[in-house]
């Protein structure tokens, strides 16, 4: 499951990393261009805090939408002529580059450019984290497009960037002003909690009808990285003998659920062991959602057991409150 980058939800410190690669504060100091040289762009994970990012694979896509010249001017390739690279200064802010850089996205989406080059990045044996390169690439303007990836647990985007070939670094804590065609640019990711449900299956084998209503009662606890995450009380109600589940939605993947009857009517014996156990999978994985289930049946004794559910919910600081048969269509 990956889609391209649409969004201008950068981490600010990642623009600035990579601008140092459009690198333009001070190139006009630097000797002319060689425009005739070839550059290489290296991708690399050094730094960030996700370090799961090292054991996926993460395609990035290059586009070239300027030419450069000796002076250190850029000349936009056909279609790119409106973001205004012909107006890059020392005065450009950082904003101005995360503007272009959306608004080329954006041209690259609708006219469904092809990229000039393609890497994946990924850890490579002998390697400690992972890098993706691309070589032989011409002097002038690029786009990096990387795409969204997936873990077991997260959602992991990369905004788009440009970056300038060859790359110049100087500023006051690196006075060489030398051109570099051989970049390197780091990878700057944002995480987004991915989320699954919870079913819980109750299967009666058998029911008393002199009996009315059976209620069964789950106590719910979620448990993720050491922290309690979810706690709540379902229930599901029977007229009947025969099977009925209940949801618990939305709850972060990766949590420890345990899963225990705390009453099961008034002659309703528990066959199938009181708790369960399961872990959350992400929503779109083949086994969301996960499943717990518990059989009971007729213990013979002429208990009734019913009741109703005090539905709490919390939204924006305000508590509501409703009673509810049970949750059988789900529990939030």
């Amino acid at each position: 499951m990956k889609k391209r980058i649409r969004t201008a939800g950068a981490l600010t410190l990642a623009a600035i990393t990579v601008l140092s690669a459009a690198g333009l504060s001070s190139v006009y100091g630097a000797l002319g261009v060689d425009t005739e040289q070839k550059c290489s762009l290296t991708f690399t994970l050094d730094g960030t805090e996700f370090a799961e990012l090292n054991e996926v694979e993460i395609p990035v896509d290059v586009y070239q939408i300027a030419d450069i010249t000796e002076e250190a001017q850029y000349t936009a390739h056909t279609g790119y002529e409106g973001l205004g690279l012909d107006q890059i200064s020392s005065t450009t802010t950082a904003e101005a580059w995360m503007q272009m850089a959306e608004d080329a996205m954006k041209i690259v989406e609708d006219t469904k450019a092809e990229p000039t080059a393609v890497t994946t990045v990924e850890k490579k044996a002998g390697e400690s984290t992972a890098t993706g390169k691309i070589e032989n690439l011409k002097t002038g303007m690029y786009l990096v497009a990387a795409e969204t990836v997936q873990t077991s647990e997260y959602t992991y985007d990369f905004s788009p960037y440009l970056v300038s070939l060859p790359n110049n670094y100087y500023s006051g804590e690196h006075p060489d002003d030398t051109w570099v065609y051989d970049v390197t640019t780091g990878m700057k990711p944002q995480q987004t909690q991915r989320y699954g449900d919870l079913e819980i299956v109750k299967d009666l084998t058998a029911y008393n009808t002199s009996l009315q209503d059976a209620l069964f009662v789950f106590q719910v606890e979620g448990t993720r990285n050491g922290e309690n995450v979810y706690s709540d009380v379902v229930t599901i109600k029977f007229n009947e003998a025969g099977k009925k589940t209940t949801l618990v939605k939305h709850l972060p993947a990766g949590t420890e659920v345990t899963v225990t009857e705390i009453y099961a009517g008034g002659s309703y014996k528990n066959t199938s062991g009181d708790t369960q156990t399961a872990t959350i999978i992400a929503e779109g994985e083949d086994n969301s959602p996960v499943s717990v289930s518990f059989t009971n049946t007729y213990d013979g004794r002429l208990v009734p057991g019913s009741g109703i559910v005090n539905h709490f919910e919390n939204k924006d600081g305000e508590w509501s409150w409703e009673q509810q048969d049970d949750n059988t269509v789900s529990a939030n």
